[in-house]
Formats: structure tokens, C-alpha cells, sequence
């Protein structure tokens, strides 16, 4: 009975998204002329560094995807620095690579993002050309760390021959088998962090000997919640415990350091009281990552148009308030209120956040720095 009733609870979230998905689209391709024909480029070294830091989704599986095509456009303009690709943009395998080459023409190089972990978490199928890969904990169950390293190895080329730059990997988290976002679906390597952390640095290695970067997740650890951060914040404070840090410091202490961690939706009240994420958060992100852990990498946020923070605050206020914690690269799926100027509007919203003193201008162009030197491909020793 209980299954059921969660079946048509899931089933009924699909159907709100769908709907929510559609009426944001049609709404926002009002402003799409603007955005197609509009003159803006990028006029200054603030402009041109706020485009760094947007890695940005689009709507529709196809190169003739509306959406995809402006986004294209975006990133041939300097308007936009990264993209990043979810389920619905997977579909038949020539439209794949068509899209990849629409976000690569005119020898443009965006970092071109995907969650390829394992198990239920990849999007690619065999007949994309990428190799199917177990889950996490089934993976650390069955093979040594050398042998993970180069089954990540092998994966790692198939992504890299598509065009893909980042894999959104690997899960850091400590198992719990009773999670539901991290532990049923196996998705953790185990509950000992070192060996979390030498299956994690057979993932960056492997995957990096392809070029590709990887981005650790989800910090501060999103193994011990009881809830999912798709459909809200997941509170961890009950029962997050410092050893979830260790996996990550572990990895960060070693010559694999990931090229780039990705902050969770998650609330941690002992160290942000005031009960924000810890993706807006600068006590988790700038004292915490940064800090405590001596973290010099990018920091990215999980998508911010997620319930977890869209419930809490708009896309401009969770946008600014990111990059006021300490984040460098924003993930925004620009699908629920969908808007074809987003990167013009980011813009003004760093602007007007630095002429308030909530930003400053030397803070946004290290940022952009960091993420400008992953431009080029992974280390591969």
C-alpha cells in the first residue's frame, strides 16, 4: 500500500514538472527574439568573467531544440562558459553527437558537463558509445582500486570521443543503505571513508587520464539525510557527523584532487544557523571547503533552479547569494521559467550585487580564473 502510494506521488511530481517544464517554456520564448537578434556581447573584463561562471541547461533532445540552439549561440558570443546536460537531453544517438557538435562549432570549447557515476546516476547508454558502469558500492564490492581506475580509464575515453569535458562525479558521500538519494540506489562507495576515498581518486584518475575533469559531490555530505534535495532541502543536521568531511579531505590531500567539488542543497544548522543550503552558504563553502579543508579548486553549486532552493528564494537572489558564499560556477537547468536573457541578466544582477557591496569585482574574476583554467584537459598522470 505504502508503494503504491509512493508510486503515485512520484508519478504525480513527474506530471507537475512536465506541466511546470511546458508553461515555463512557452512563457519565456516571448523573450527569445531579444535574445537571438540582440547586440549584446560581453563589452568588459566583468562581463566577460560573469559568463565563466554560469554553466547553464537547456530543453529538448535534439540540435533542433530551440533552446539548445540559442544556448549554442550564447556560447559562440561569450556569453556563456559551460553547459551541462540532464536525462531529457539524452535521446537517439545521432542526435547526441549533433548536439555536441552544435555546442562545439566555430572552434568554440565550452565545458560540457555530465553525470556519468554509475549504476542508476549515467545518462549515456551503449548505444551512445559509452560504457555502462556499475554502481558505486557494487563496484568497490567487486573490483580492486587498480582495476576501478582503469574500468573509469576505459569510460573516460568514450565521454572524451563524444565531446563531453566533465563528468559530475564521483559521490563522496558515506553510505547509508537507508538514504534514499544515496544509499538504495548504491550510489556510495561504502561507510569507510578511506576506502570512499581511494574508489574516489580511482574515478578522478581514470576519468582524468581521458581528460576529462571531475567534480566530488555532494559536500558536505549527503549520505546520512533522510530526504531528497531534488524536492527540497535535505536536512542533515540530525545526523551529519564530521567523518563525512574525511572522504573529501582524504582526496584533496593527494595529487588527484578533483578539478571541482559540487556544494549539495543541504542544511547543516550547527554550522549555518540561519537554515540555508549549504550552496548559499559561506560558513559551508568559503569557511568549511575553503578554509578547513584548503580546498583551491572550483567550487560549483548543484542546479539552483532545484526545488531546494527555489522554494526558498528566487533565481537572482540564489544566483548572487551563491557567489556571495564562495561558489565559482553556478548550474542553472533554465527550465522551470525558462529565460532566453539569463546571461544578459546575469550580468546586471553582479553588477548591482558589487555596487551594494554584497560582491566585489576581484572576488568575481578569481572566480572566473579558476574555472578558466579547466579549459584545458584533465591532468593525465
Amino acid at each position: 500500500m505504502a508503494r503504491g502510494i509512493a508510486d503515485i506521488a512520484a508519478r504525480l511530481r513527474q506530471v507537475r514538472r512536465a506541466a511546470r517544464a511546458g508553461l515555463g517554456m512557452a512563457w519565456g520564448m516571448l523573450g527569445y527574439p531579444v535574445a537571438w537578434f540582440g547586440l549584446f556581447r560581453p563589452r568588459d573584463a566583468l562581463a566577460a568573467a560573469v559568463a565563466d561562471l554560469l554553466i547553464l541547461g537547456f530543453y529538448g533532445a535534439t540540435p533542433r531544440s530551440p533552446s539548445a540552439r540559442l544556448l549554442a549561440r550564447q556560447v559562440r558570443r561569450g556569453q556563456v562558459g559551460a553547459v551541462f546536460f540532464v536525462a531529457q537531453n539524452v535521446g537517439q544517438p545521432g542526435d547526441l553527437t549533433g548536439l555536441l557538435r552544435l555546442f562545439r562549432a566555430e572552434d568554440t570549447a565550452p565545458l560540457i558537463a555530465i553525470d556519468h557515476e554509475g549504476g542508476k546516476v549515467q545518462r549515456l547508454k551503449k548505444d551512445h558509445g559509452a560504457r555502462r558502469l556499475p554502481a558505486a558500492r557494487t563496484l568497490a564490492d567487486t573490483l580492486s582500486v587498480a582495476e576501478a581506475r582503469a574500468l573509469y580509464a576505459k569510460a573516460g575515453r568514450d565521454l572524451a570521443a563524444l565531446g563531453f569535458s566533465v563528468n559530475l562525479g564521483p559521490v563522496l558521500d558515506v553510505d547509508d543503505p537507508a538514504n534514499p538519494v544515496i544509499g538504495k540506489p548504491k550510489r556510495a562507495y561504502g561507510s569507510d571513508p578511506e576506502r570512499i576515498a581511494a574508489y574516489g581518486e580511482a574515478f578522478v584518475r581514470g576519468f582524468g587520464e581521458a581528460g576529462l575533469h571531475c567534480a566530488a559531490k555532494h559536500f558536505p555530505g549527503h549520505g546520512r539525510s533522510v530526504s531528497d534535495s531534488h524536492h527540497g532541502v535535505a536536512d542533515i543536521s540530525a545526523h551529519w557527523a564530521e567523518d563525512e568531511l574525511e572522504p573529501f579531505a582524504r582526496l584533496f590531500a593527494t595529487d588527484h584532487a578533483p578539478a571541482l567539488v559540487m556544494m549539495g542543497h543541504l542544511r547543516l544548522d550547527s554550522l549555518a544557523p540561519d537554515g540555508r543550503p549549504a550552496t548559499v552558504s559561506a560558513p559551508v563553502v568559503t569557511g568549511l571547503l575553503r578554509g578547513k579543508l584548503g580546498y583551491r579548486g572550483v567550487a560549483m553549486t548543484d542546479d539552483i533552479d532545484m526545488e531546494a532552493v527555489s522554494h526558498l528564494m528566487n533565481r537572482k537572489e540564489a544566483f548572487v547569494q551563491a557567489l556571495a558564499a564562495g561558489n565559482d560556477l553556478i548550474m542553472i537547468k533554465n527550465l522551470f521559467g525558462y529565460d532566453p536573457l539569463l546571461p544578459q541578466r546575469a550580468v546586471r544582477w553582479v553588477r548591482k550585487a558589487i555596487a551594494r557591496g554584497v560582491l566585489s569585482e576581484a572576488q568575481i574574476m578569481q572566480s572566473a580564473a579558476r574555472v578558466r583554467a579547466l579549459r584545458g584537459p584533465a591532468s593525465k598522470s
